[in-house]
């Protein structure tokens, strides 16, 4: 008999549970309000800026140092939403991808894409517009608790998926709507033009704020109750 014939197989270990990314999540919400804040900004450097151009009260009075004043504010304020958006891009995805890797251990039968593919979607053309969204759907609905009183038997059972239908409506309007008045204020060169540009953007800039709320109350609700389902 060899020496060895007489040692038992080793154990598997077993497998890690997956866990909510506290840290990340954290960082989501905090660059969400950063995004906020330099929204709020751009709000006021265009308020400046549509009293300037109004030609009755302020632009046939106002000196040249003062309108560029107004457009180099205006365009500072710019490039912050587009560095914050950037960023909060970034660690966004980087959130939801440890996000569907713990749903992903959580109910592999039921998410059946790999986890890649949480990055992936966000990068591909056309597939970005639909893609997050449903990976994002398949999350929720393993992390949403069960209902409370359980449906009878033969009756199916209701969990309230609208935060994710807010966010992600919210959030493709905003970025279409944001490049149509980009593009208007680009091609404005009358002073009514511009006026009417300028308020358009205004109103992207709090368009985008709602959907940074609603990004941050989806980012909320899901961690947590990926924490309550892993605790």
């Amino acid at each position: 008999m060899s020496a060895t014939s007489g040692l038992k197989p080793r154990p598997s270990l077993p497998a890690r549970t997956p866990q909510a990314p506290r840290l990340l999540s954290a960082a989501v919400v905090v660059l969400l309000a950063a995004v906020i804040l330099t929204d709020l900004f751009s709000l006021y450097a265009g308020t400046r800026a549509y009293y300037l151009l109004d030609w009755e009260g302020g632009f046939a009075h106002a000196s040249m140092e003062d309108w560029d004043a107004a457009d180099t504010l205006y365009r500072r304020a710019w490039m912050f939403q587009q560095s914050a958006v950037i960023v909060c891009g970034i660690v966004f995805i980087a959130w939801f991808h440890r996000m569907y890797r713990s749903a992903v251990a959580l109910a592999p039968d039921r998410l059946g894409i790999g986890t890649g593919w949480a990055i992936g979607a966000w990068l591909f053309p056309v597939v970005n517009l639909w893609r997050p969204f449903r990976i994002a759907l398949d999350m929720w609905g393993v992390c949403v608790p069960a209902p409370d009183p359980a449906p009878a038997p033969g009756e199916p059972g209701k969990a309230a998926f609208w935060p994710v239908g807010l966010w992600w409506g919210l959030f493709t309007a905003s970025g279409a709507f944001s490049q149509y008045t980009v593009w208007t204020y680009g091609r404005a060169e009358a002073i009514p033009d511009m006026r009417d540009a300028t308020v358009l953007l205004m109103a992207a800039d709090v368009l985008d704020i709602v959907a940074a709320a609603a990004a941050i109350h989806f980012a909320v609700r899901l961690t947590s109750m990926l924490r309550r389902r892993t605790s």
